[in-house]
């Protein structure tokens, strides 16, 4: 029994103790969501203004409001209608109940003002998570980049302080002369350089990393797959046309004018409400004076001339109105302009990992034969090396064409607004 418990010890810790298991591009997406603070900044915008569209859309609610004041005093009429002075506690309360019946188009204006707001608020939240999403993407690849580079001149490295110390001892066996040494250690420093700029690669790729997700680097999983985009140009564009947050604030924001020229217009016209009105007053006027009264009725208010103030005020929201119109052309030549480059710049990217592929593929054949021919004696070290670091520039060039790709995909998404996360 004993050595059944002490052969299951190791199996309970390992079921207690949770696995490492490598993080992956969703988990580092979710975290760089929940870390970034435009994104904070752009939901609590999002709930402002969805706040002030409830705040227009209360205009067109009733009113009810209570006025009242209370003091003490004294009242001297100097004896007129035989009224003596006293001392007195005015007293006064009034209550008003409010109902718009006709607003001349304020308030629905108003409520179209702040509901276009809104959308601009949400609008500008997806553009700044699609913006947080590309960004994550683009840290999680290039972490992979720079650990890969690291690793690898570090393995440079360290062969290259062999062949140095080696080239040392057959120097001063009078084996090689003093040109070889020198190539020897020419390839070593340059390996060192190679790892001392890999190293400052990826301390900048880890810390961006933790700045963007509030986490530190820790195993990554490889790259995913690619993601879908739009198969032709064409659709790539009318998907953007109609999902794009950037496109579509501009069009609210054209929305957003024209129910300002509305607004500006309505100011010329009148007025109506319904109320009611109660009032309860003491010692006003003199003492012991007293007063109740109630009224219902309709009121009315219409400016017949404002001095000019209307039609500037609708002169300068239709130049408004205009200016939205032409950003609205603008942002949808901006918008054409780059998914017309994030398209090339996928075909671009797929192109290069072909190459880099083939690339990688011929350096490492090559490499296997620098070292086929220098167990036989027929090339020096050196030629091997050289074939080793040509393998890790082609390697190199291949991870970089992989996490440009998968970006360039990722961008191209953003753009047509073809994101889930």
């Amino acid at each position: 029994m004993r050595r059944l418990l002490l052969a299951l010890v190791p199996l309970s810790c390992l079921a207690a103790s949770p696995e490492a298991v490598a993080q992956d591009l969703d988990a580092t997406i979710a975290d760089a969501l929940a870390n970034a603070p435009a994104l904070a900044a752009a939901k609590a915008d999002e709930a402002a203004a969805k706040a002030r569209l409830d705040r227009a859309k209360a205009e067109s609610n009733p009113l009810l409001r209570v006025e009242g004041s209370v003091g003490t005093g004294r009242i001297d009429n100097g004896g007129f209608f035989g009224i003596t002075a006293d001392d007195t506690t005015p007293l006064s309360l009034q209550g008003t109940a409010e109902m718009p019946l006709y607003a001349g188009g304020r308030i629905s204006a108003a409520i179209d003002q702040a509901r276009g707001g809104a959308k601009i608020a949400g609008f500008q939240t997806e553009q700044t998570r699609l913006q947080t999403i590309v960004r994550a993407i683009a840290a999680y690849a290039e972490v992979l980049t720079a650990r890969k580079l690291d690793e690898r001149y570090a393995q440079l490295v360290n062969e290259l302080a062999e062949v140095e110390r080696q080239a040392g001892l057959r120097f001063q066996a009078g084996e090689i002369s003093n040109s070889e040494l020198a190539q020897a250690k020419a390839r070593k420093a340059e390996a060192d350089a190679g790892k001392a700029h890999a190293e400052g690669r990826l301390a900048s790729a880890e810390s961006a990393f933790e700045r963007l997700t509030g986490k530190p680097a820790g195993d990554l999983a490889p790259l995913p797959d690619l993601p879908r985009t739009p198969p032709t140009l064409d659709e790539a564009l009318d998907l953007a046309r109609a999902s794009n947050p950037s496109l579509r604030q501009a069009k609210a924001a054209v929305d957003v004018a024209k129910a300002g020229v509305r607004a500006a217009k309505a100011e010329g016209m009148p007025q109506i409400g319904a109320y009611a009105e109660a009032a309860h007053v003491r010692d006003q006027f003199f003492p012991d004076y007293r007063a109740d009264s109630y009224s219902v009725g309709i009121r009315g208010r219409w400016t017949i001339f404002a001095g000019g103030r209307v039609a500037t005020q609708t002169r300068a929201a239709n130049a408004g109105l205009d200016g939205s119109e032409a950003r609205l052309r603008q942002a949808d030549q901006a918008l054409t302009g780059m998914v017309i480059d994030a398209w090339s710049g996928l075909a671009t990217a797929n192109r290069m990992v072909e190459a880099t592929h083939l690339q990688t593929a011929a350096a490492d054949e090559a490499l296997r034969g620098r070292k086929l021919e220098s167990q036989t004696g027929s090339v020096p070290v050196l030629a091997v090396l050289d074939a080793e670091r040509e393998a890790i520039a082609a390697q190199a060039a291949l991870l970089e064409a992989n996490g440009r790709r998968l970006v360039a995909a990722w961008q191209l998404n953003a753009l047509t607004g073809n994101i889930e996360q």
